[in-house]
């Protein structure tokens, strides 16, 4: 990926961050959670930007979060013309960031496996 794509992602990641730690979104599915923009990933022709999010409340409807992402992406889109200087910008889509889970479960299969072979004793062989 050219140095370029990636400062493009990197602005805008932290924009929206901004505008919906800021923005105050309205959307009664958005109050009360925390979330986090953990990434953003946009098409080579900068017309679709992916914007993935980690749902931090516990607890908290995950679908429902989601749909009032999607819903104040023209909103959250709005308020991004102030922020960030671009001739076009792309169209917002909220994605779920399932990274840091998958990433917690294989720690666990990790720790499982740690610890069943530290359970077992080597054979007379030594293996």
């Amino acid at each position: 990926m050219s140095t370029r794509m990636e400062r493009v992602e990197e602005t805008l990641r932290r924009a929206i961050a901004d505008v919906l730690l800021v923005g105050g979104l309205r959307d009664p599915r958005l109050q009360g959670v925390t979330f986090s923009v953990t990434g953003v990933k946009v098409d080579a022709d900068l017309t679709l930007a992916r914007v993935f999010v980690d749902i931090l409340s516990q607890g908290a409807d995950e679908a429902a979060v989601l749909a009032g992402l999607r819903a104040a992406a023209a909103a959250v889109r709005h308020e991004l013309r102030e922020k960030v200087q671009m001739r076009r910008l792309p169209t917002l889509r909220f994605e779920r960031d399932t990274s840091i889970h998958q990433g917690l479960q294989v720690e666990r299969i990790l720790a499982e496996i740690r610890d069943q072979d530290a359970g077992r004793t080597p054979d007379k062989d030594g293996a």
